[in-house]
């Protein structure tokens, strides 16, 4: 008799995450067929669903098994994540004016150094 053993695949963080929250999203009647599609056993997808909703999954602590998910607890998570999404491209947006303005002030500052090197003087400068 032969024995083969096929080695386990191994999940990221976030891969964990994202496969815990589209099982749970999975109408009923189709979650087997989302385990078999992404080669996940049912242990493992309530390992990680109750280690997830005990905030522990980020940890990777073993579950303490006292929480729990909901389809409501799924899509407040899927709101957060496209919030996050949202602030951050705020955030990024920000950043790139705030460089973009810093880059024009360093240009005005330059260009007044120069000025003041070839003789020409501010308004103040020619009124007195």
């Amino acid at each position: 008799m032969t024995v083969m053993t096929v080695p386990t695949r191994s999940f990221t963080l976030e891969e964990k995450r994202e496969h815990v929250l589209a099982y749970l999203e999975c109408e009923h009647g189709l979650k087997t067929a989302y385990l078999e599609e992404h080669s996940i056993t049912h242990h493992q997808i309530h390992r990680w669903r109750d280690a997830l909703a005990d905030g522990d999954l980020g940890a990777g602590l073993v579950p303490r098994n006292t929480g729990s998910m909901s389809k409501r607890d799924v899509a407040e998570v899927r709101r957060l994540q496209a919030e996050v999404a949202r602030l951050t491209a705020e955030r990024d947006t920000a950043v790139a004016d705030r460089d973009r303005m810093a880059n024009a002030a360093d240009a005005l500052g330059k260009a007044i150094d120069v000025m003041q090197q070839h003789g020409v003087g501010s308004d103040e400068d020619e009124q007195r």
